[in-house]
């Protein structure tokens, strides 16, 4: 049978590779340059990257040295595709990245004023440039007998409003988190579908001569269902998506690259149902930016490509369609000023009535007028349409586009004038500083947690903790069984790991340990089998719907040290140990060779938790301990703030008292200077009461009842610590540190230490520094 070869595609023409090379050099050097004079003169970096598509466009390059600007910009279509393909790129992840800051849950709280500004600042600039369109002399007509067609194309173009200027605006102006930025985005992305709507009806009639209310209607439709579909089972699948790429392959480079993925699978989606890609963009950077597993390292890695390469491509691109020299035609520019004054009005009066009727402020109304009068590259695409369609005449298209570029330059100043007037209400302050704090949070930030286990009191004490921790919150925590290679799961490995990993086990590894005998054989249970394992660690996590829970089998080929390593190693935020066992000497590390290895080569922070044998029983007490009072030692340092979240997040759970400490050492000075040392020490505790203070502050604002202490030490601090939780009846000691480098072995301090081998009660040490 014949072979058919297939006809093979030419590939791209040297020539055109080359000049579509250098025009992103020029445009991303120009635009980013101006970017820079902008922000220089106190203006929003969009402002010039608009302007570098006028400068080195037809309008300005093209009319002082048009034989350059030819040569760069040649007039063929398939050169200028290839530099608009980058263009849309640009502009799908600006909206990806615009959604990726936009708060759903405030935009819910704000659909009212958000679909009244919407509608009102479509109508009413609709009904302005319709009638300004009705009235203009024929010769901007391509035909006098299409006015209705032409009236009804201008008007949507004058109702148009670009998400993307108004989102990049916002950005760089840092007022996306405000409500007003929030209702404004929400007011665009609505106004914007209204738009694409009322352009499918206007190109119809177009196209046909006819209005085709049945392909409007169609199209609601679509939209409706996309987004319904999109904020329902859309939500909990890219969920899913983001933390099963997570998990099977980690970092920030596979979280972004799955961002890019679905937003141009969905903008493809959207594309064919014809709603724009960018809407699908937005609504994936919606969702996306739901997803805690997508944090903030990841969304600044997006941020740095989008804002300093792709996006000033875009905007730059968006001022090549546009020859402003026909404006000196005094006709053309007369006509121009015309549309650009009706324009402004018209979107100025429409948003305020809007916002009128939604119970807004007067300088909330004018400031979403401001904002909402960037039209930007979406007019460009309207009057780009309108032109191929046959309807727009060359000097109306130059006209549309002036709007469009003028209006977008002019919302950033606006904004800047009118914004600061808006009072900031208590509730808006109140959120704002809670955002703030949890972008400061370690618990807020905590995506994924590691507890190696055997089923040790200690680690299922370890486990309870952490479900107490992370209640409301998007974390997984992930069980780690470690399963011995080539031999049974029972019995003690002899090596230093394995040692640790055999007082993993609920007996410590002893088979003479105080316990009888179906205690013994229950433990042994736990240990040789890993189902029953995770059944118990599963139990005392009691994890909440916000949370997911992985159990996993990891095979010790290399020592549990390195295999726990190892794990730790894939994007974990948190790993979680039980203390198993406590140096005997004093040389010795404090939690044992292998816990001592795994604290100082961990990628990550660590949380050491030692469930403290009753002595009395030779029991431990993670069913018994009710945990209601807690000791939280504080000097003020980052790694204090960190135990102390930890601390207050489980009190909140459990209603408990956190009592937060902190003992002062008086200096050690002669008596002839006892006056000036108790001046010195009275100082020394002012001081430290605002930081204990501060700290309580934090654990209030949770909900969580909080007394505070600061005492001056007559003996050293952590003896008298120990002999406060003895006399306190306190249920659990939680404490921050740092490791000190001392002979290669996690040494935390001889405080921590002390307290941790001779507390009466649980103790949790965090090392977060």
């Amino acid at each position: 049978m014949p072979v058919v070869l297939q006809q093979v595609v030419e590939p791209i023409d040297h020539h055109a590779l080359l000049l579509l090379f250098f025009q992103l050099f020029l445009l991303l050097l120009v635009a980013r340059g101006l970017g820079v004079l902008a922000t220089r003169a106190d203006l929003p970096s969009v402002v010039g990257e608009l302007l570098a598509g006028i400068v080195v466009g037809p309008s300005i390059l093209g009319t002082v040295a048009p034989g350059v600007f030819e040569a760069v910009f040649p007039l063929a279509a398939e050169q200028f595709h290839l530099l608009e393909v980058v263009s849309w790129v640009g502009l799908l992840m600006l909206l990806v990245l615009t959604g990726l800051e936009t708060d759903l849950d405030l935009i819910v709280a704000r659909a009212k004023s958000a679909t009244s500004v919407a509608i009102a600042g479509v109508a009413v600039p609709f009904a302005f440039g319709f009638a300004l369109a009705y009235v203009l002399p024929a010769e901007f007509l391509v035909s006098p007998d299409q006015r209705l067609v032409f009236s009804l194309f201008v008007a949507t173009a004058m109702s148009i409003s670009s998400i993307p200027v108004i989102a990049k605006v916002l950005m760089d102006m840092d007022l996306v988190r405000r409500d007003i930025g929030q209702i404004t985005l929400a007011s665009g992305m609505i106004n914007d579908s209204l738009g694409w709507i009322m352009l499918s009806v206007v190109a119809g009639l177009a196209r046909s001569g006819v209005v085709d209310l049945g392909s409007a209607a169609e199209t609601i439709l679509i939209l409706l269902v996309f987004l319904g579909v999109s904020f329902t089972l859309g939500r909990r699948l890219s969920r899913r998506i983001v933390r099963f790429v997570d998990n099977a392959v980690g970092g920030d480079t596979a979280k972004i690259t799955t961002l890019m993925v679905l937003a141009l699978g969905v903008g493809s989606l959207t594309h064919y149902l014809g709603i724009e890609a960018v809407l699908g963009a937005f609504v994936v950077g919606i969702l996306v930016g739901d997803v805690k597993r997508f944090d903030r390292q990841a969304r600044h890695l997006f941020e740095v490509v989008t804002v300093g390469v792709f996006a000033p491509i875009f905007f730059a691109t968006a001022g090549l369609r546009v020859n402003l020299a026909a404006m000196l035609d005094p006709t053309v520019f007369a006509v121009g000023m015309a549309a650009l004054g009706v324009a402004i009005a018209g979107k100025f009066v429409g948003t305020y009535v809007g916002a009128a009727a939604a119970g807004l402020s007067r300088w909330e109304g004018i400031s979403l007028g401001a904002g909402m009068n960037a039209r930007g590259a979406m007019e460009i695409i309207i009057a780009t349409i309108g032109l191929s369609l046959g309807v727009l005449t060359g000097a109306m298209y130059t006209i549309i586009v002036m709007v469009a570029i003028v209006t977008s330059i002019m919302a950033p100043p606006l904004l800047r004038f009118t914004v600061p007037r808006i009072e900031m209400g208590e509730e808006e302050r109140e959120r704002l500083e809670r955002e703030a704090e949890r972008e400061r949070s370690f618990v807020a930030n905590l995506t994924r947690v590691l507890i190696p286990t055997r089923g040790s009191e200690d680690s299922q004490f370890a486990a309870r903790l952490v479900g107490l921790m992370t209640r409301g919150e998007e974390i997984e925590v992930t069980n780690m069984y470690l399963a011995r290679s080539g031999s049974s799961t029972t019995g003690p490995r002899s090596t230093a790991s394995g040692r640790w990993f055999a007082r993993l086990l609920p007996d410590g590894g002893d088979p003479s340990g105080a316990v009888d005998v179906a205690e013994a054989d229950d433990d042994r249970s736990i240990q040789d089998d890993p189902d029953r394992c995770f059944e118990v660690m599963t139990e005392r996590l009691a994890l909440d719907g916000d949370n997911d829970l992985r159990n996993v089998v990891r095979e010790e080929t290399v020592g549990a040290t390195e295999t726990v390593l190892a794990e730790a190693e894939q994007g974990y935020d948190l790993l979680v140990l039980g203390a198993a066992e406590r140096g005997a000497r004093p040389n010795d590390p404090l939690f044992g060779a292998a816990v001592d290895r795994i604290i100082v080569n961990a990628p990550c922070p660590v949380m050491v938790v030692d469930a403290h044998e009753d002595r009395t029983t030779g029991r431990y007490g993670v069913d018994e301990n009710p945990i209601q009072r807690i000791l939280l030692p504080t000097a003020g340092m980052q790694y204090n703030r960190h135990a102390a979240e930890v601390a207050f997040a489980v009190a909140r759970d459990r209603d408990a008292m956190v009592e937060l400490v902190h003992y002062v050492n008086p200096p050690r000075r002669s008596n002839r200077f006892v006056a000036r040392r108790n001046q010195n020490v009275h100082s020394l505790v002012e001081f430290r009461e605002e930081i204990v203070d501060e700290a309580a502050d934090r654990g209030r604002r949770m909900g969580v009842e909080v007394s505070t202490r600061v005492l001056v030490a007559r003996e050293e601090p952590e003896e008298e610590l120990v002999r406060l939780i003895e006399e306190g009846g306190h249920d659990l000691v939680m404490m921050g540190s740092s490791l000190r480098p001392v002979s290669q072995r996690a040494f935390f301090g001889h405080r921590v230490e002390y307290i941790v081998k001779n507390a009466p009660c649980p103790v949790a040490v965090l090392s977060s520094a």
